[in-house]
């Protein structure tokens, strides 16, 4: 008995939980090359996710089963692999007396922030942040394990040697808000740049064959690993902050920091951006590409999620079925929405950008005080268009006055350019804050939906 529980184990049956399946997201990414390399190894493996895509056909037409409602999970699983809450909680409502691991890949995000299960064996966490969120958490530092990211480098084969200078850069990006700095950056380095990603409605389900189309690759976290092992010279930045290029003397530490949030502690500039473009180096960044193809590998990272898997599998508890039950119950309170702003609240707002339940008086008061600030800067605004009228006169006027003098032109213009210089502030405070308000106000989903339309016109 004992040798057919061990070959059962060989062979596990593994359900991996994640939010969608769908647009190659960096946690996506992870489940795919998860599941390609667990069946590779002889295991089975299921994936249930609420929002399915083209990724979920190319997953399915390899063989995988990927399905978006829990009743489509038929064969009960050894071990439940669970990404993002939500739908971890159904994976362990369904299979209560199955073992799971949860996987934490943000330090940042309630969905991905750990919460405690008796079904809950062990825990991973894909770099130091992480690694810290989930000790704050109270995940018992014995039964959390630090996996670093991996590529398959099968399909990210190195390209060929980088030239003495860029000339093609590529932008991955989720985000946009710093795409213009990226652009102008290029533009100022003579290099020629092309942009995917959410961010820019195009995409890509060939990274691995266009990565070694280009010189220099803006990216982070798994997109930035995976052009470094193609041998790309890379900047790490975003939307979020910007920490430079990639290099030998930085690589070690910022793997452990997953080439992620956690390394943007400086603003995405044009400036930032080109002091890590002039430090491109052809040499430098193939090094940093062989490193990266050690210590990266598929292999190892699959053989970590089996130890991980086996050692939940194996360890003893004593929890009940009411236990159990208990703990579900308490998983449903916190993200099953409700009036009370509990985690849901925070789940809500990190995946659709929603702001819940305003305070409508605070709402009303806020747009009363913006009306009133609209109203004295367009009066504002009047006044400072009859102020420059008003200049070209009041100026000639006295040149042309033989016994004026110029000295005294000059200083009159001057205060006048320091008064016209003080309204253009405020109303650059204004439109600042009708910014702030618009962001406030107008969920994120809209904004992108308005960004786009924009675009396409």
């Amino acid at each position: 008995m004992v040798g057919c529980e061990t070959d059962r184990r060989r062979h596990l049956r593994v359900l991996i939980t994640n939010l969608f399946v769908s647009r190659n997201s960096g946690t996506e990414v992870v489940v795919e090359l998860l599941a390609d390399g667990l069946r590779g190894a002889g295991h089975q493996t299921m994936v249930l996710a609420p929002t399915l895509g083209d990724m979920a056909d190319r997953m399915r037409r390899r063989g995988h089963h990927v399905a978006d409602r829990i009743a489509e999970i038929v064969e009960k699983p050894d071990i439940i692999h669970g990404q993002h809450l939500t739908p971890c909680l159904t994976a362990l409502a369904r299979f209560p007396d199955v073992p799971a691991v949860f996987s934490c890949h943000s330090a940042f995000f309630e969905i991905e922030a750990p919460m405690h299960h008796p079904q809950i064996r062990r825990w991973i966490a894909v770099d130091e942040a992480c690694k810290a969120k989930c000790l704050s958490r109270g995940v018992p530092a014995d039964r959390l394990d630090l996996i670093y990211n991996a590529v398959d480098l099968h399909r990210f084969k190195p390209r060929l040697p980088l030239p003495s200078r860029p000339a093609r850069a590529l932008l991955l990006t989720k985000n946009f808000e710093h795409q213009q700095a990226v652009r102008e950056a290029c533009s100022k380095s003579n290099i020629a740049l092309d942009e995917v990603g959410p961010a820019t409605e195009r995409f890509s389900h060939q990274l691995e064959k266009d990565l070694p189309e280009y010189d220099i690759v803006f990216a982070t976290a798994r997109m930035a690993l995976e052009a470094a092992a193609v041998g790309c010279s890379v900047v790490v930045c975003d939307a979020r902050g910007f920490a430079g290029l990639l290099d030998t003397a930085n690589m070690e530490a910022w793997r452990r920091m997953n080439l992620g949030v956690g390394l943007l502690t400086r603003p995405t500039t044009v400036e930032n951006l080109m002091e890590a473009i002039s430090r491109f180096d052809a040499g430098d960044a193939a090094k940093v590409c062989a490193y990266f193809r050690e210590v990266a590998d598929v292999s190892h990272f699959v053989q970590e999620h089996l130890k991980a898997y086996n050692q939940a599998i194996q360890a003893q508890t004593n929890t009940t079925a009411d236990e159990r039950s208990l703990a579900t119950a308490r998983w449903i309170e916190e993200i099953g929405v409700s009036v009370a702003p509990r985690r849901w609240a925070h789940i809500v707002k990190e995946v659709h950008g929603w702001q819940v339940s305003p305070d409508q008086t605070a709402l009303v008061e806020l747009l009363q005080s913006n009306t009133k600030t609209l109203e004295s800067n367009v009066a504002s605004l009047v006044e400072l268009g009859e102020q420059v009228k008003a200049i070209g006169p009041e100026i000639a006027k006295p040149i042309l006055d033989a016994s004026a003098s110029l000295d005294r032109v000059a200083q009159d213009s001057q205060a006048r350019l320091h008064r016209i210089d003080d309204e253009l502030s405020r109303l650059s405070n204004f439109v600042n804050e009708i910014k702030r308000l618009y962001n406030g106000m107008i969920p994120l989903f809209i904004r992108r939906m308005f960004l786009r339309v924009r675009r396409r016109g």
